[in-house]
């Protein structure tokens, strides 16, 4: 028997990989305008379970103000997780201790009945959205989050269509034309365990 030569391994280069079809050269006369990305108006903080809670990053988003908004939307989750304690006109500081505890077992997840809201706003989470430069800012507040007890953070990748209008440069009038582009985004969901 002779020895083969070794196999050659397949690498990065000779793989085979998705082709995207390249837009072709604008001429000098004309150049991309960007327009900014859509995005639906951002919710209350007190608004019901139903409704996303979506906090968009930019570049020049104060860090300290983008954690404070974090942490509303996540004290109106758990204020909401907790439900209503309902006492009698009569009731000893027993019964109120007792429903007070009670109402911080059943926000938490771990107590109460099951039909008055265990488990309740475990699902809610906040979303943090970032794209482009924006993604390193967006990662410091994850990462800080990560450090904090009694909070989840997941990171989700993706991206977005954005659209961009071609315009002439020379004497200003816009043509018909609009091109889309692929961002990518980064999306941050904290929430509470």
């Amino acid at each position: 028997m002779t020895p083969q030569p070794p196999s050659p391994k397949p690498n990065s280069s000779t793989s085979k990989k998705p082709t995207h079809k390249k837009l072709p050269r604008l001429p000098p006369t004309q150049k991309i305008q960007k327009r900014p990305l859509l995005h639906p108006p951002i919710a209350a903080p007190r608004t019901g379970a139903s409704t996303e809670k979506v906090i968009y990053v930019s570049s020049s988003s104060p860090f300290i103000s983008t954690v404070k908004r974090v942490r509303s939307y996540l004290s109106h989750i758990e204020t909401r997780a907790a439900g209503p304690i309902t006492l009698g006109k009569h009731a000893s500081q027993q019964q109120v201790r007792a429903a007070i505890e009670e109402g911080i077992e059943r926000a938490r997840g771990r107590g109460g009945d099951v039909g008055k809201g265990k488990g309740k706003g475990r699902g809610e989470e906040v979303l943090l959205k970032a794209t482009g430069k924006a993604i390193e800012r967006l990662l410091g507040v994850a990462l800080y989050f990560q450090g904090q007890e009694g909070v989840k953070v997941e990171l989700r990748t993706g991206s977005v269509g954005a659209v961009d209008d071609v315009v002439e440069t020379g004497d200003g009038a816009e043509t018909g034309e609009s091109q889309l582009r692929r961002v990518s985004c980064l999306e941050v969901g904290v929430r509470l365990v």
